[in-house]
């Protein structure tokens, strides 16, 4: 007899089918497709490592002055360790589902990232923003963090090579 009021009081309510224009909100932390930013992205490669299936790819371009930047949104797994593990929070999560698309060329997002020059010796570096390094070491920087910026790393390690032998001359003296 219980079935019969549950059928009654569900066929009383009418339909409760919804049209695709009337979709389901998304919880909170729901995790879709990857946004990037370019203007925080230095192509340092930490997104490519943490990502098990491969939906990211660096490849260098030639004459070295800029990277591509590929994700294949067919092959992500929605994990977000790659927005997780980003030093430069260059990568973000958009709340909301992957379109469905057609043709495979569109499931790809690819962005070309220029490499700065190096402010001592010219060569193309990938740079620590800004905004990491305030995240990092606070704001104001330190000043041999300050001093190191936009510095590839050959000279980063030529400048800190220079300090130590000046910090061990001053100790002998």
């Amino acid at each position: 007899m219980n079935i019969l009021n549950v059928l009654s009081q569900n066929f009383g309510h009418g339909s409760r089918t919804r049209t695709p224009n009337d979709s389901v909100p998304y919880p909170n932390g729901f995790r879709g497709r990857i946004s990037h930013d370019l203007s925080l992205c230095t192509g340092c490669g930490t997104c490519v490592y943490v990502c098990s299936p491969g939906a990211i790819a660096i490849h260098d371009e030639e004459g070295g002055k800029s990277v591509n930047w590929k994700y294949a949104e067919d092959q992500c797994t929605f994990c977000s360790f790659c927005v997780e593990y980003c030093p430069t929070l260059a990568l973000g999560i958009e709340a909301k589902s992957p379109t469905i698309l057609s043709e495979r060329s569109q499931h790809y997002l690819i962005h070309s990232i220029d490499l700065p020059l190096c402010k001592e010796c010219g060569r193309p570096t990938r740079l620590i923003p800004d905004v990491a390094l305030i995240h990092l070491y606070g704001n104001p920087l330190p000043e041999e963090i300050e001093s190191a910026r936009g510095l590839c790393e050959n000279c980063r390690q030529r400048m800190t090579g220079q300090r130590f032998v000046t910090a061990l001359a001053g100790k002998e003296k």
